[in-house]
């Protein structure tokens, strides 16, 4: 029989040293920190000696654990490989797609029902993380990706504007005096709103310097690290965002968010289908990909005609 370490542990220390960081290896692995680090010191126990470098909230590859890393990335992607090949010739495909939680249930969920009954040939697996995934490494197929669209390696197709605008629920615009008739509001207007903010708040104060009201406070308010939240926040009520349109379509069109003023945030930025060069002849990822690119062309403006308030 071959001696060999734990696989789990293996796995673990690949994940791990490639992402720099234990947090990381569980996120992409769906366990915990402590598993991971158990799974470390598991390994490192087997073997004999450290693997890394402990510093604060990071860890580093030893002398020992660099001389590990690329056999075991090696055999990983081998298996990987060979493992895809199998399962494509199969009668039924996997597509893995990766999103940021906001996304993958306000914009890929709604999307899925036709492409299912388009293609029942092909099972969805949706993995919803914020991390950025490796697509040239890790089991996804495809990933909807926010940014300037430009990775090493990777085809990424755009699929609608990131930008972020100032949105508010109709109920709180009527706690404060205003009515349908005053839209759009001026930054000046905005200003004396109670706001909300999505992980710093620096994107309102640089709102605020865009629109002329460079001196605006935006000190208060809760600050929020998940972009969909953010929307559900305002939804109820609480204050005003700098929501994205990708991510406010359906509560814009069913008139549960109104958008307070047009002028944008981050207009460069874009939400894009992405996935590795080498897959650019997958059938499976072919067809969503055209579903997607077609879907999107097909779908009216985001913003539509403000019901009264």
């Amino acid at each position: 029989m071959r001696s060999l370490p734990p696989l789990t542990s293996l796995r673990a220390f690949e994940a791990a040293a490639r992402l720099e960081s234990v947090t990381r290896a569980a996120d992409e692995l769906s366990v915990t920190h402590a598993a991971i680090s158990h799974q470390l010191r598991a390994l490192e126990t087997w073997i004999g000696k450290p693997l890394f470098e402990r510093r604060h909230r990071r860890i580093q590859l030893n002398e020992a654990g660099a001389m590990l890393l690329p056999v075991v990335s090696d055999a990983f992607d081998r298996i990987a490989e060979r493992a895809g090949r199998l399962r494509s010739r199969g009668e039924r495909r996997t597509l893995t797609i990766s999103a940021a939680p906001s996304v993958a249930y306000r914009w890929v969920v709604p999307r899925l029902a036709v492409f299912s009954e388009q293609h029942p040939e092909i099972d969805v697996r949706l993995e919803h993380s914020t991390r950025m995934v490796d697509l040239a490494r890790e089991s996804i197929d495809v990933a909807i990706r926010y940014g300037a669209g430009a990775w090493p390696g990777v085809v990424a197709h755009r699929l609608m504007s990131g930008h972020a605008e100032p949105l508010a629920a109709p109920a709180l615009l009527d706690r404060h005096g205003f009515t349908n008739a005053d839209l759009p509001l001026s930054a000046e207007q905005i200003s004396h709103l109670p706001l909300q903010h999505e992980e710093t708040r620096d994107w309102w104060r640089r709102w605020f310097e865009a629109n002329g009201v460079p001196g605006a406070d935006v000190s208060s308010g809760a600050v929020f690290h998940e972009a969909g939240v953010l929307i559900d926040v305002a939804i109820a009520g609480q204050g005003v965002v700098l929501g994205r349109w990708a991510l406010a379509d359906e509560p814009l069109r069913h008139g549960l968010l109104l958008s307070l003023n047009h002028a944008p945030l981050s207009a460069d930025m874009s939400y894009w289908l992405a996935y590795h060069e080498s897959r650019s002849s997958d059938p499976v990822i072919i067809a969503f990909r055209d579903y997607v690119l077609e879907h999107v062309a097909s779908e009216p403006p985001p913003v539509p005609e403000r019901p009264r308030l």
